[in-house]
């Protein structure tokens, strides 16, 4: 099957995933944080506040003739849903609360991103992806080498149990990451709007 016109530029394998963009005044409430973070945390890698996302399904190494696949079934997915309201807040950790590697915030939905993530996983099994099930609701926004100071990872779990922003998801992308020295570089390959 031959790649549509707009991914006609991509000539190697990607590294794509889908996921959900945040809006600028929600990485901005989790970039104060991250600061708190870097203060008191070397062993502290935080995601850039332009990388901060939801994701809804990792692709993995993708072909360029893969791509226009994957294109077709979202087209699919985006039909089948409107927008609904999401509320950030109450920081969490994997794989546990003793050995954290790491750090992410909530996400509330009210079953809405399951329902979106349980879609995009039945419609790409149809082009040989395999089905998780393992989706769970949440932004990361540290990760850590080494395991960092519990004491004060428990003081800011306590700080920010709460709601604190919440936002309309409109969309959802296809993202290629790009690995680099500095960390990854995500480009939006494609942008679907719900009910679209």
């Amino acid at each position: 099957m031959e790649v549509r016109g707009k991914f006609i530029r991509y000539f190697i394998k990607m590294r794509l995933f889908v996921g959900i963009k945040l809006p600028d005044n929600l990485k901005e409430e989790i970039r104060k944080i991250e600061a708190s973070l870097r203060k008191k945390v070397r062993e502290v890698k935080v995601v850039s506040p332009e990388n901060l996302h939801i994701t809804l399904k990792f692709l993995g190494e993708v072909g360029e003739k893969d791509v226009g696949n994957i294109d077709e079934k979202l087209n699919e997915v985006k039909k089948k849903f409107s927008s609904f309201d999401v509320s950030i807040g109450k920081i969490g950790s994997f794989p546990d609360d003793k050995k954290i590697r790491v750090l992410w915030i909530g996400v509330e939905s009210h079953g809405k991103l399951k329902k979106l993530n349980s879609e995009i996983e039945r419609q790409l099994v149809t082009i040989g992806y395999k089905e998780e099930n393992r989706f769970t609701e949440h932004i990361t926004i540290a990760r850590f080498k080494s395991t960092p100071d519990l004491g004060f990872i428990e003081k800011l779990k306590e700080k920010y149990n709460m709601v604190i922003s919440s936002f309309k998801v409109e969309n959802f992308s296809l993202i290629n990451s790009k690995l680099t020295k500095s960390g990854p570089i995500y480009e939006d390959l494609e942008t679907y709007k719900l009910g679209g």
